[in-house]
């Protein structure tokens, strides 16, 4: 869908002020916000040059502004500029530690950087706001960079905090179902990837999971039925392939 922006010019007659260096001055906070948000549409458009162009001009008008700081290192890292990318988004969190979805962010830079330890932190800096909107997606997301270093127990003990608040989670669902598997409670790997698959629609990944699982558990019908799927959803996936070497 294509995103029309109007945008009116007013001439105004030309008015001079003293500003103490440094000052936040409001129309230039507004004015930021604004930017910062067509930034963001632009970046939804995959139209990264006008996103450049607008979250720039945002940190221009407000360079102490949050959010601006967040979406452009949300803009570096998906254009793989990592050293920008971390210094927008640590940037951010010391300017507002109670942006919740900046230390999100920065949290998961951090962990697909190898620097999980570190990552949950962030996470947990997310958490501390009583109004964060989404802490499920926190405390998942810390759960699976505790996998990654090992910490089993502790990501757990976090996927369960994501669905004891949001019971229909679907990345704690998959992430537990995996684990399951992985420690070979088949029982309970078929309950959560089964709860998973009646929230979101499959992918090849958790039909495959899906049919590992029935396969330890003898479950001959249901695993006919999730390789059909596989094979009609999915049949140039990695997954799929997988399946037909054991068919």
């Amino acid at each position: 869908m294509h995103i029309r922006f109007s945008i009116l010019f007013l001439l105004l007659p030309l008015l001079t002020a003293c500003v103490t260096v440094g000052e936040r001055v409001p129309d230039n906070i507004k004015a930021s916000a604004i930017n910062v948000q067509l930034g963001m549409g632009y970046m939804r458009q995959n139209n990264m040059e006008m996103a450049n162009e607008k979250l720039l001009k945002a940190l221009r008008q407000d360079p102490d502004s949050a959010a601006a700081h967040n979406a452009f290192g949300i803009l570096q890292d998906r254009l793989l500029q990592k050293d920008k990318a971390e210094e927008h988004y640590q940037r951010a969190t010391e300017l507002d530690p109670e942006d919740s979805a900046a230390a999100n962010n920065y949290g998961r830079f951090l962990c697909r950087n190898e620097r999980e330890a570190e990552s949950v932190k962030y996470f947990l800096q997310a958490l501390d706001n009583p109004l964060y909107r989404t802490p499920e997606f926190a405390y998942t997301n810390a759960a699976l960079c505790l996998i990654k270093i090992d910490q089993r127990d502790r990501a757990k003990e976090y996927l369960a905090k994501a669905l004891a608040v949001r019971s229909n989670f679907s990345g704690a669902l998959i992430a537990l179902a995996k684990m399951n598997f992985d420690d070979k409670d088949f029982t309970n790997a078929k309950l959560y990837v089964d709860r998973y698959h009646l929230v979101a629609q499959p992918t090849s990944h958790s039909l495959w999971l899906a049919i590992r699982t029935e396969l330890e558990m003898d479950g001959g019908r249901d695993v006919d039925e999730l390789a059909g799927q596989l094979e009609a959803k999915f049949p140039n996936s990695q997954e799929y392939k997988s399946w037909l070497k054991i068919k």
